[in-house]
């Protein structure tokens, strides 16, 4: 039986900005919790199994696709571990998603397509795939590569954007909160001032977050918050500049929420984070050394 293990990977590992992975297996124990320092695009094609984001489980179905931003706590547990499992996940660096659209990727989504635009989707990625054999087929020597394989994803993600618009899961004035918060995140956010942008009494808007999101303005700042500073140690940012980063103003205050929210301190995660390969393997239970795989 196969034992499928992942760890922390580094960016330096996708040389080109990207890389596509395809996987069909039978007879897997899970893929173990983990994260990254690039977006990983998940589409589920077969199997039985479900997907853990952060603390939220989601029961995958064909066409199910998933976008994970870097930093995002993520595991995989098989329900049935003789179905034969089969995904596609498509693995970008930030900087070629910023050019798309800076902060839209910024918090995990899913989306459980139909069979028209799960092929939609699988068309494109093959497209991707096909383009970068080509050309490092044909066109080894050719400087231009890079500049065709990121157009390649920037209309995958356009596509994407579109088809997570069409989905109907967010109202035009939920869009319009979040967007504003993203892009104010770092400095002094108050209910005053996002009700003003958008034009709205501040307790109306409270409320009315409140009852489309599920959580309240001032959580889901704070989560937002903790996201991103945790996205920013990922990448090797010191633990005081995340912090500033994110929004926080005092020090103390974003330690204890960061200690409260993932149970370790903001260094811990920092450090932990850049254990290198053989560090991480020399401290795993034999019983996990059976054979490893990225997922």
């Amino acid at each position: 039986m196969r034992t499928y293990l992942t760890y922390p990977i580094g960016s330096a590992c996708l040389p080109r900005g990207f890389e596509l992975n395809s996987l069909s297996v039978h007879n897997i124990r899970r893929v173990y919790r983990h994260h990254h320092d690039f977006y990983e695009l998940y589409l589920f094609i077969s199997g039985n199994a479900e997907f853990l984001i952060e603390e939220n489980t989601v029961s995958l179905n064909k066409n199910t696709l998933l976008l994970l931003p870097p930093g995002c706590m993520h595991s995989l547990r098989f329900l049935d571990e003789e179905s034969v499992y089969q995904r596609t996940v498509l693995w970008v660096v930030p900087e070629l998603l910023n050019r798309v659209s800076d902060g839209v990727w910024d918090e995990p989504f899913e989306l459980h397509l139909s069979d028209a635009d799960g092929l939609a989707i699988e068309r494109l990625l093959s497209l991707l795939d096909e383009e970068q054999n080509r050309l490092e087929r044909d066109f080894s020597e050719f400087e231009g590569r890079d500049t065709v394989f990121a157009e390649y994803i920037r209309l995958i993600f356009i596509h994407l954007m579109r088809l997570r618009e069409q989905s109907g899961g967010t109202s035009a004035f939920l869009r319009a909160a979040k967007a504003y918060i993203d892009t104010h995140l770092a400095e002094d956010l108050r209910a005053e001032t996002i009700s003003s942008a958008l034009h709205m009494g501040k307790t109306h808007l409270m409320r009315r977050f409140h009852a489309e999101s599920g959580i309240s303005l001032h959580q889901y700042i704070l989560k937002l918050r903790l996201q991103r500073a945790r996205r920013l140690l990922s990448r090797g940012v010191g633990a005081v500049e995340s912090s500033q980063l994110s929004g926080f103003s005092d020090y103390t205050t974003f330690y204890k929420a960061f200690q409260r929210e993932y149970g370790l301190s903001p260094s811990s995660f920092y450090g932990g984070f850049r254990m290198t390969q053989t560090e991480v393997d020399s401290n795993l239970p034999e019983e996990y050394n059976e054979e490893k795989e990225d997922n």
